[in-house]
């Protein structure tokens, strides 16, 4: 796991392109140690390469994004995973205490989360298989 920093957070932004054109496929709270993972397919990761006629292909990757410490979050559509176009990260104070701040986009988020730290992690679709059968939930 990758820990998001002051440090890396743009070239997070870059590389992922801030998430645009992805989706939240699954969702795990657990709320006994104030964390919540999160899983979304990622459509533009990397560099896109131009094809010969013109168009471009994309990175395509699954990331599990894990949330510890959380202070707040909201889920608006509990049941639906939803497009994102592009997310919204950013360091906040509440309280005199720094938190990061995640939102599925910063106008009218479907799911926000502040917390302590995000590590995140690219996933293969049998590494997530392979969490989904020991039934971890985090």
């Amino acid at each position: 796991m990758t820990l998001i920093t002051k440090q890396n957070l743009e070239s997070f932004f870059e590389y992922y392109h801030g998430f645009h054109d992805s989706y939240i496929t699954d969702i795990h709270y657990d709320i006994k140690c104030s964390k919540i993972e999160i899983f979304i397919d990622v459509y533009w990761s990397g560099v896109p390469i131009q094809k010969a006629d013109g168009t471009y292909e994309t990175g395509k990757t699954k990331i599990k994004m894990i949330f510890n410490g959380v202070e707040q979050c909201n889920n608006k559509e509990i049941f639906s995973w939803d497009y994102i176009s592009e997310v919204f990260i950013k360091y906040i104070k509440i309280k005199n205490k720094e938190y990061i701040c995640f939102a599925s986009s910063e106008e009218e988020p479907l799911i926000y989360i502040v917390c302590d730290s995000i590590e995140y992690e690219e996933l293969n679709d049998n590494s997530k298989r392979r969490n989904n059968k020991k039934g971890s939930d985090v």
